[in-house]
């Protein structure tokens, strides 16, 4: 198929490809929760209609707080990080504790959003579809395919106020060691919260 007729087929694709997302966007808003750090699932439970609203079907991807969590299972900035399955685009979506200078406190809550189509705007791939070099049809394909590179998380997962006692008999001081906590898979490949120090990793199950 030569690159002219490829752009034909392109341009027809892309008129009635009105789901997909084709444009980075990002912004944010003030929550005006409660002035506390909270724990992993009830800042998921202020994220999740973000994504929802966005994509009846997004799946979450990743949970990550690089600050771990304090002895209550609570943090002042989570990241959520989301598959838009029928928008092909991803999502970020981070609550945090603003901090407020004047009263040496947390501040209200925010929750910053960004949106990035898949494939990347200034991407090759895009502009190979630009040229005619790609199809179009293709680029459904590698998407599939990059949802598939990290397995889904349940919507229903165990809170970080009760991993935390997994933690702590293992070894981990959480009041003494610096570590980030993110979800991923253990040795067994079993879908787990992580808590990373410098050098030793814990697992806890994640749901």
């Amino acid at each position: 198929m030569s690159d002219s007729l490829r752009r034909i087929y392109n341009a027809v694709d892309l008129l009635f490809d009105t789901r997909a997302i084709s444009q980075e966007s990002r912004y944010s808003r003030v929550s005006g929760e409660s002035r506390f750090p909270k724990t992993a699932l009830h800042a998921f439970n202020s994220i999740f209609p973000i994504a929802l609203d966005l994509d009846r079907q997004a799946r979450l991807k990743m949970i990550v707080s690089q600050q771990g969590v304090n002895v209550d299972g609570a943090s002042a900035h989570w990241e959520f990080f989301f598959d838009l399955r029928q928008r092909r685009a991803q999502l970020v979506c981070e609550w945090r504790l603003l901090w407020d200078e004047d009263a040496d406190d947390y501040g209200s809550a925010g929750i910053e959003v960004a949106v990035k189509p898949f494939p990347p705007v200034n991407s090759p791939i895009r502009r190979a579809v630009r040229e005619g070099k790609l199809l179009h049809k293709q680029t459904i394909g590698m998407w599939d395919q990059e949802c598939k590179r990290r397995p889904d998380l349940p919507n229903k997962f165990r809170d970080t106020k009760m991993v935390v006692t997994d933690f702590l008999q293992q070894g981990l001081d959480i009041t003494q060691v610096e570590f980030s906590l993110s979800t991923g898979q253990s040795p067994q490949s079993q879908l787990s919260w992580i808590a990373q120090t410098r050098d030793t990793a814990y697992y806890s199950a994640f749901a």
